[in-house]
């Protein structure tokens, strides 16, 4: 059985190791079903993203030049999905702009205006996350799905779209229709703001001057998927010889079970973010950040193995120290935050059990994959480490060497 690593709880001492198309298919859009109930706030910024979304698929429905120009600038995935900066694009479309927000302002749901929109939402984004290659832009209107407030990937079941007619219609967020749809909300790569700006020029978050490489395949690790086989937890790590000091450990390949857990198919192609901390009690006495990597690939890739043999760090051990935390997680957008965590962990191979302390940063709206330690002397007994069990396992595979 697979090694896995076990989730590590704040104040719980556990191990210490993470081992542990033309038209539109009728039959899948569904009819509604209750929803997460939402905060008053939320039902709020809800009522004003329909309002927006309703204006898009209307004039979207009557302009094949505006639909026909938006395909062609998600094809050209500027930051490396199907996404297009909604203010580059009215720009050279003023028309079609002017038009959104006229219907935007006859809304009779919301006093919000389409400029009080975009001054909330400075990069808001227009996304055909599937069958885009399907559309023929010149003579079918797509339904429009705007990202609701309080969204979560594990809870929400639905989500609501728009025809060009104004008609709301309810498709499955877990499994993606066969026919392309649009999508509108904050996007999830481009860097503040974008206002001014003519084009798609506002820089991604996973262009190559951000820390860690944007890595899509090419050579890495060994398959690490199951199959369709599931498991559960399992053994642990064991004292080995994989790694060697004063050498560099890279990350050899990832492996998500189901990546709809983590990010939706209306979202695009999943973001994840690794940060690697040296804990306070281990090479210093404060938590610093030695590798802030970001990885993006497509949602098949992952689900099958990514091999990315991205460098992560040099691992010296007078520098360093024995451990090191790993914190995984799919970013989406929203407000950052500090978060100070401390692993637990018994005695083993002679040392005292103990403790450290790290401080990771995460948006409001991310999803945290996993977190937990790596000690130098240990190694995965089945080749990777995970965390998590079932459709939310999480694997990776690491190499150290010169």
């Amino acid at each position: 059985m697979a090694t896995k690593l076990r989730l590590l709880q704040g104040g719980i001492s556990v191990l210490a190791l993470l081992a542990g198309l033309a038209g539109c298919n009728q039959d899948q859009v569904t009819p509604e079903v209750p929803q997460p109930t939402e905060t008053p706030a939320q039902a709020a910024t809800n009522r004003e993203l329909a309002a927006v979304a309703k204006a898009l698929a209307r004039t979207l429905g009557t302009d094949a030049t505006a639909r026909q120009y938006l395909k062609a600038e998600a094809r050209k995935k500027f930051d490396g999905d199907y996404d297009v900066l909604y203010q580059p694009f009215v720009a050279a479309h003023g028309e079609f702009g002017q038009r959104v927000a006229a219907a935007v302002a006859k809304d009779s749901s919301t006093v919000l205006t389409m400029a009080e929109v975009l001054s909330r939402i400075p990069t808001l984004n227009l996304s055909v996350p599937v069958n885009i290659e399907k559309w023929d832009a010149a003579t079918y209107a797509p339904m429009v799905i705007f990202i609701p407030a309080g969204f979560n990937e594990r809870t929400t079941k639905r989500v609501k779209a728009y025809d060009q007619a104004g008609n709301e219609h309810w498709l499955d967020a877990k499994k993606a229709p066969n026919f392309p749809v649009v999508v509108v909300g904050p996007s999830e790569r481009a860097k503040l703001p974008v206002a001014a700006r003519s084009g798609n020029t506002a820089k991604s978050r996973y262009a190559e001057e951000e820390k860690g490489p944007v890595e899509e395949g090419g050579g890495g690790g060994g398959d690490i998927s199951p199959g369709n086989t599931r498991t559960s937890g399992t053994t642990g790590t064991t004292a080995g010889t994989c790694r060697t000091d004063k050498q560099t450990e890279f990350l050899r390949s990832l492996w998500m079970a189901d990546v709809s857990q983590y990010e939706s198919w209306f979202l695009g192609d999943p973001e994840i973010k690794l940060q690697i901390l040296s804990p306070a009690g281990g090479g210093g006495t404060l938590s610093t950040t030695v590798v802030e990597g970001r990885y993006t690939m497509g949602r098949k890739t992952i689900e099958d193995t990514y091999r990315c043999d991205a460098r992560l760090h040099y691992w010296d051990k007078a520098f360093l120290g024995q451990v090191l935390a790993y914190v995984w997680i799919e970013e989406d957008y929203g407000d950052i935050a500090d978060v100070k965590f401390t692993f637990g962990y018994p005695a083993k191979n002679g040392s005292p059990s103990g403790s450290v302390e790290v401080t990771y940063k995460i948006a409001n709206h991310d999803d945290e994959i996993g977190k937990g330690l790596i000690f130098f002397d240990d190694c995965p007994s089945q080749g990777y480490y995970s965390v998590n069990s079932g459709y939310t396992e999480f694997r990776w595979v690491t190499e150290n060497r010169q």
